[in-house]
Formats: C-alpha cells, structure tokens, sequence
C-alpha cells in the first residue's frame, strides 16, 4: 500500500512567470579544503549567495547544493549532479556561484558547460565575484571568462604537477603520506610520514583478525562490533578530532562490509607500507583509477607490525576459500534468472535513507528464485543500525505502475482545462487584464521611442535646448507611470500561467513518449519518480518528479474556474 506523498508549490511571487528565475545555490569545496570553516568555507559561500538571490527580486530560491571535498578538475561530483537532474525536470534554471572556480578547473569542460550546455539547456549562470551574469554577457565579458578559465586550469594543473612529483618521492622512501594514519595507528608526533601503533585501536585489529581465522563471517563479525558498541574506523577518528568528508555522522557510523574486509586484506598490518593504488594526475590528465599492481609503491617493514605473518595469512586462505566457494554456489543456479534494479538511488530506506539493495534468494530446493528489496544496513549491522525492511520486487512494481497511473489519468482527465489553458483561453477577467497590459505596452515602446527622437531632433536644431529637456523629462515621466500600471497588472495576474502552459506540454510529451505504462524501467523511473521510501510496515511514500508541477497547475486551474464565476 502506498501512501502518496505530495509536494507543495512554491509560494506565489509578485512576478510574471518569464521574469521568475527558479535558482539553486551551487557551493563547493576542493579536496584539499574539506572541511574548511574559515575563508572561502561552505558556510561562507553560502551566506554570500542567499543575501545576493535576497537582493534581487526576479531570483527565486529553490534548492543549496553543496559539494564539500570534490575537485574541479570534474564535473563527476554528486551534488553537482544532483542539480543538472534538478534542471532536467524544470526545477531549476539559473545557477549562482560564487566564483568560476567553484563550477570547475577544467578549461574544456566549464567552456563548453558555459558556451554550449547553459544555451541548450535555458540555463542562466550567475557567478557573483566574477560580475558574470550569462542573461546580459557581452564580447569583452566573453573574453575575460574564457581567461579566468584558462587561468584556473592551469593553477590546478600547476599545483598537481608538484603535489604528484613530491607524493611520489616520499612513498618510494618508505614514508607515509595519507591524510589520516590507517586504523590501528596513528601518526609520530614527531614525525608526521612516520606511523606509530595506537594501542586502543591495534587491539582491535588483533581481535578482528583472531575472530576471522576462527571462521567466523564477516556479518557476524560486523553484528558482533556494533552490538558492542565498538567504534568503527570513522567515528573513532571523528571522536579523536580527525573529521573528514566522509565521517561527518561520526557518532552515527557503524562497522560495515567494506571496511572490515579492507581491514583485514591490509598489509600495513604487517609493518609494510603499500601506497598509490589510487593514482591520479590532472596534468597528465589521467582521472582517479585503481593502479596497476606493478605501478604500487611498496616499502617492507617501515613499522610496528600489530599482526604476526602466520595469522595474516591465515585470514587471507579463509577468505580466499570463502570467496572460492560463493563464486561456486553462484554457478550452480546461474540458470536461474536474475533481475536487474531499475529505481537505483531512487528507492531508498525511510529510517536510515541509504539505497535498497535488491537481493535474489532462492526458494527451498534451488529449483527457483525470487528478488527482494532490502535495507543494506540492517543486513549488515543488524537492528543496532536500522530496522528491518524486506519487500519483494513485484510489490514494488506494481505499487509504482498503479499510482503512477493514477495520477496520469488524473493529468489527462483535466487536458481539456489544460489545453484551453495552453491556448491563452483565460476567463474574462484575466483575458481583460492581459489586453491591458499589451496596451501598456506598446505604449511604453511609442514612449521610449518618441523620447529618442527627441534627441535627434535637438541635434538637427527643430528643438532648442530648453524644450528638448522639457520633452524628454515628459516622455520619461510617461514612461514610467506606465511601467507602474504594468507591475500592477502583473502583480493581479495568476503568477504561473504561462509557466503552468509550458509545463502542461513538457508533461504531455513526456507522458505520451512512455505510453502505455506497463512496465517499469530506468528510464521510466528517472522521468517520474524523484524518491520512494520504504517503511518497516511495507508501505511507501512516493514522490514524483512532478508533483510541485502538477499541484501548481491544478491549484492555476482552480483560480481560472474561480474567476468564471464571478
């Protein structure tokens, strides 16, 4: 059963529709600089772009989309993503930044985003500090952009160049260069690329290892930690003062899969250093990749071991045979079919927010299977982490395909309404309105234009000084008072008709591209749904990726037929 969750609209502004700029604040800090608090911080940042969007009337505040610990170098950043999902469904059309920089470092990338994606998109880009704003860019502002840019990229390459060229020597001389020591160490005080055993966490370690060369599992490993309130890597820096992008729920974090399993696969445990796995170099224009095992740097006995070499490889052979016999199993039903998830981030825990996981299981015998939607976190930690959720995948497809046809039918039922909306077919009153305001004007346009001509005929002598001022202070005295009658008029006028019109179609078009509904699919999930949560009891609350639209038009439509009446 899903209860269906709707989104109110934005609230009414005194503008017309084409005036209204539906504005997401676009804030982000470099790798170098997460968790920065003074400067050029997150919070700075923001607080300069909210006062801006206040100051100016025409920009509506929807969305702040931050992207703290991400490089320039890409546009692959989550919250940058997120934003162009926002545009691409009409929620969003004009972006503030506070400087060209916070969009990118990469010269080819923010050109063409700027020059070509911002045009076919119907984007407006404002960046604050550069006084670029794309609405009213000229030649010599187009000139100095694509400077700032080049500038940019360079100072990024710049400094990976010599950040690549120092990391490199320091790891090929045995010396650490993380930014946090591994967990079960800590970095010399007196010695930063030197690390030292904590002796707290190195027991840890020691009993993690113990515990898997028992055969113990790796969940009843993990359940185990959690339920005794052991503090996992994460929260043990967060609550040591080590906060980084990733621990910034310190208090939050439980033990998980990944990092038990990195754990104890970790030679570091053993007194080696193993670094550069990950490599990256801007300069070279290489992207962030698992390194090849030959390109490793490896130092032997560098530090304190914690584990003992037997026990090490113990923990390797158990979990080598475990890996053996999964890939087994696997094979053994591999004729069974498997079902692929076509929600992804979109299908999501109520309690915890993380992604479902789906999971095939298979029914006693092995002779069939079935595909269930399950929180990962509660499958990992146990009940210390989440609560239980468990819903199989035909529910969920069918629960989508019901209500998402329900709320089509109710769109189609009113395309009528819609249609003649679309055509301008207003009532009465607000086709009253809208002549006036075209007759203020064209009256305005004969205004200005007679005021110009004022000037031309000063200069050829047909008015002296004198009755030139005279007229042209008139004209521009008309012209305003005209300028005031029209904001009136637009302040009495329905604020979204004709963006509820350009709405209307784009829903339209998409609706008519995925009919019939009847199956569920990626694509289909990306054009309508925004998120579904799924709550212990097996309900959901879906939301739509067109619920503030649909509830803006019906709510216009409601005020159309209020003012036939009258």
């Amino acid at each position: 059963m899903a209860r269906k969750k709707r989104t109110a609209p934005a609230a009414s502004m005194l503008l017309s529709a084409k005036d209204l700029w539906q504005v997401g604040i676009y804030v982000r800090l470099s790798v170098l600089d997460n968790g920065k608090t003074e400067g050029d911080s997150l919070e700075s940042q923001t607080k300069i772009l909210e006062q801006f969007v206040a100051n100016h009337p025409e920009l509506y505040y929807v969305d702040l989309y931050q992207d703290n610990g991400f490089t320039g170098t890409t546009f692959l950043r989550p919250s940058w993503e997120r934003l162009m999902s926002d545009i691409s469904v009409g929620r969003i059309n004009c972006i503030v930044i506070k400087d060209l920089s916070r969009l990118g470092r990469n010269y080819i990338e923010v050109g063409s985003f700027l020059e070509r994606d911002c045009q076919r998109l119907g984007i407006r880009l404002i960046s604050v500090n550069d006084g670029y704003d794309s609405a009213s860019l000229n030649a010599s502002e187009e000139l100095s952009t694509a400077l700032k840019n080049i500038f940019n990229d360079y100072y990024a390459k710049d400094i990976s160049r010599k950040v690549c060229s120092a990391l490199s020597v320091k790891r090929q001389r045995g010396e650490f260069v993380g930014g946090y020591a591994p967990y079960g160490y800590q970095k010399d005080p007196n010695n930063k690329n030197r690390l030292v055993v904590d002796p707290i966490a190195a027991e840890v370690v020691r009993r993690l290892f113990r515990l898997r060369a028992e055969d113990m599992g790796i969940v009843a490993i993990l359940r185990l930690l959690n339920a005794e309130g052991i503090p996992c890597p994460g929260r043990y820096r967060y609550e040591h003062g080590i906060i980084t992008n990733n621990n910034k729920n310190g208090p939050e974090m439980l033990w998980s899969r990944h990092v038990l399993k990195d754990i104890l696969a970790n030679p570091v445990y053993l007194g080696h250093l193993v670094q550069g796995r990950y490599r990256a170099s801007l300069y070279k224009g290489i992207p962030m990749h698992t390194a090849d095992k030959s390109e490793w740097d490896i130092v032997l006995n560098t530090h304190e071991p914690i584990v003992d070499e037997e026990l090490f490889q113990r923990v390797q052979a158990i979990s080598s045979q475990k890996k053996t016999s999964y890939y087994q199993n696997y094979g053994r039903y591999a004729d069974l079919p498997r079902e692929e998830n076509p929600y992804r981030k979109h299908l999501v825990c109520a309690d915890c927010g993380r992604q479902l996981k789906l999971i095939r299981q298979l029914a006693q015998g092995g002779e069939k299977a079935y595909h269930s939607y399950v929180c990962p976190f509660y499958e990992e930690a146990g009940p210390q982490a989440c609560t239980k959720k468990s819903i199989r995948s035909f529910q969920v497809d069918e629960t989508v395909l019901a209500v998402l046809s329900e709320q089509i039918k109710l769109f189609l039922d009113n395309e009528a309404a819609l249609a003649a909306l679309a055509d301008g077919q207003l009532s009465p009153k607000a086709n009253a309105s809208l002549n006036s305001l075209h007759s203020l004007e064209r009256e305005l346009e004969r205004k200005v234009s007679l005021s110009a001509s004022c000037y031309e005929d000063w200069k050829d002598g047909l008015l002296s000084e004198e009755e030139y001022s005279f007229m042209r202070g008139k004209y521009q005295a008309d012209a305003e008072s005209l300028r005031v009658q029209m904001d009136a008029i637009k302040a009495s006028c329905c604020l979204l008709t004709e963006r509820g019109a350009d709405r209307m179609e784009f829903w339209k078009a998409q609706i008519e591209s995925f009919k019939p509904v009847k199956t569920v699919t990626p694509a289909l999930v990306d054009a309508f749904i925004q998120e579904i949560r799924l709550h212990e009891d097996g309900e959901m609350d879906i939301t739509f990726t067109f619920d503030a639209d649909f509830g803006m038009i019906s709510s216009e439509l409601g005020e159309i037929r209020l003012e036939a009446t009258v």
